[in-house]
């Protein structure tokens, strides 16, 4: 009888861990402003690798001097989120940032990432925070930093 209890009470625990990670629109600033570019842009000049190249982060910063509009911006961020097969859910060009989700892959269930810019005044300066959250399984799966696929794109099409 107690082999069944506990045989029981295992599945439950299976079942009620199932997902480690839940990723929720809720988790994500509504705002640019909540991100310290000026803190990424220290760690991007000054060290050789930052935190946000490892392949266990889920997070991705870089900066191009170059002029660009707002407008074109957008639509090239909303492109890089769309050919990893995101669906566009928000797009505030007040607040700069767009975010993406998408539905069930490999090695998670769900994922939504977030990308935050900041243009200079005269718009020659891009400033690009990239961030992710997966909803995974107790299997853990492989790491790789998504956000970092997503800020590749943008980059390679920034030029």
């Amino acid at each position: 009888m107690k082999h069944k209890d506990l045989a029981g009470s295992f599945i439950v625990l299976i079942l009620l861990t199932s997902c480690l990670s839940v990723s929720k629109m809720s988790d994500f600033p509504k705002t640019a402003t909540a991100i310290p570019f000026e803190r990424y842009a220290i760690e991007y000049h000054e060290k050789k690798e930052p935190f946000w190249t490892s392949k266990t982060s889920n997070e991705y910063y870089f900066e191009k001097e170059t002029a660009m509009p707002e407008t074109v911006l957008a639509n090239v961020i909303q492109y890089a989120l769309k050919e990893k097969k995101y669906t566009i859910k928000e797009v505030d060009t007040v607040k700069d940032y767009i975010i993406g989700s998408r539905g069930l892959h490999a090695n998670e269930w769900s994922s939504i990432t977030a990308v935050y810019y900041k243009l200079n005044n005269d718009q020659t300066k891009i400033q690009v925070y990239i961030k992710t959250k997966i909803t995974q399984d107790i299997t853990g799966g492989w790491s790789e930093n998504r956000a970092k696929k997503v800020g590749e794109i943008i980059e390679r099409e920034i030029h």
